[in-house]
């Protein structure tokens, strides 16, 4: 032990396999070690092992026989024990620095954001086509029976219209080249989700009675299973399956068993950006939907018109621009992309 500055320790002594604790000093004395006890006890040591600096907590020194002596006075600890330019020492004068904090904070604050931005994307795309086929059965299955059990009725088209547009469905399928996932269409009555269409992540398709009745053509029909093949194609459910686990990992590392209020934060920060990342899953889905309906010499733009009527029946406007809060892209847009799509193809 080098000799200490003050030459003193003052501290507290925990004698091997006892709870409590004596108030003492450590000093060095003719190159011993010796907790001296507040009523002038003299007891010699032999050096253990130095505890490791974390932030103005305590410091423990260990000695050989099980007993440990505690100071608060980390600065002198590291003198002492020639650990100043050790890096938990060096860390913790930093700490103490105003602009060490706000750049630690600034920082801290940019990877959260990188990684949340790119990275929790990024890892949930890898994850997502590299997940098994099996695996992403179970999911599809367990899946359908949540969405039986709380939004859809049994169908009640007539199983004549059901063949027709399992044959549309057909047609797609054979030139998707998706041969990883088990492609199915499966009709439901809407209930209180209406006229649409939902992908399911291993390749289930629902298609709902109120959307067909909604339908004036097969071809605006096929465009919207062309759609959601798409989806499928991209791995889109499964993607944001993934992605709402990284948001919950990354949550629990930086706050862990927060207040509510954190709670509530992260959720409204992480619904906004699920709302960013569902726009461009839509235009991606569009473009498949694009290539597949004119392999099968069908019309690309007619799910669009499909799309104009079903705004209007809820009041929407189908002529405007996506705004930064909507869940999908305007039809304004939509169309323009879907155009640009088949001018591509065309060329």
């Amino acid at each position: 032990m080098n000799h200490p500055i003050p030459d003193r320790l003052k501290g507290r002594y925990f004698a091997a396999g006892k709870s409590g604790s004596i108030d003492a000093e450590l000093s060095e004395q003719s190159g011993l070690m010796v907790v001296t006890l507040n009523d002038e006890t003299e007891i010699e040591v032999e050096f253990h092992s130095l505890g490791d600096r974390l932030g103005a907590l305590p410091r423990k020194i260990y000695f050989k026989d099980g007993s440990v002596f505690e100071c608060a006075d980390n600065d002198a600890v590291d003198r002492a024990f020639g650990k100043s330019d050790h890096f938990f020492s060096r860390l913790a004068r930093a700490e103490r620095s105003l602009k060490f904090a706000v750049v630690a904070v600034v920082v801290t604050i940019v990877s959260i954001f990188v990684v949340y931005q790119y990275g929790i994307p990024a890892a949930a795309y890898v994850v997502a086509h590299g997940t098994p086929a099996s695996a992403v059965k179970l999911i599809d299955s367990s899946v359908l029976d949540t969405v039986d059990r709380t939004l859809f009725e049994p169908s009640s088209l007539e199983e004549e219209r059901k063949q027709e547009i399992q044959q549309l469905f057909a047609e797609l399928k054979e030139v998707s080249g998706e041969k990883d996932l088990p492609l199915q269409l499966l009709f439901r009555d809407g209930g209180r989700l209406g006229a649409n269409a939902v992908a399911l992540p291993g390749g289930t398709i629902i298609l709902t009675d109120q959307l067909e009745a909604l339908a004036q053509s097969d071809d605006e029909i096929a465009g919207v299973l062309a759609h959601e093949i798409g989806h499928v194609a991209e791995r889109h459910s499964l993607r944001q399956i993934y992605r709402a686990l990284g948001v919950a990992f990354l949550a629990s590392v930086v706050v862990g068993d927060s207040s509510q209020l954190f709670e509530e934060v992260i959720a409204q920060a992480a619904l906004l950006e699920t709302l960013s990342y569902s726009r461009k899953f839509e235009l991606d889905a569009d473009v498949h939907s694009v290539e597949l309906m004119v392999l099968v010499d069908r019309d690309p733009v007619a799910f669009v018109d499909l799309l104009d009527r079903l705004l209007e029946k809820h009041g929407l406007d189908t002529d405007r621009d996506t705004s930064w809060l909507d869940t999908h892209p305007g039809n304004k847009d939509r169309r323009e992309n879907v155009q640009n799509q088949i001018d591509q193809l065309e060329r």
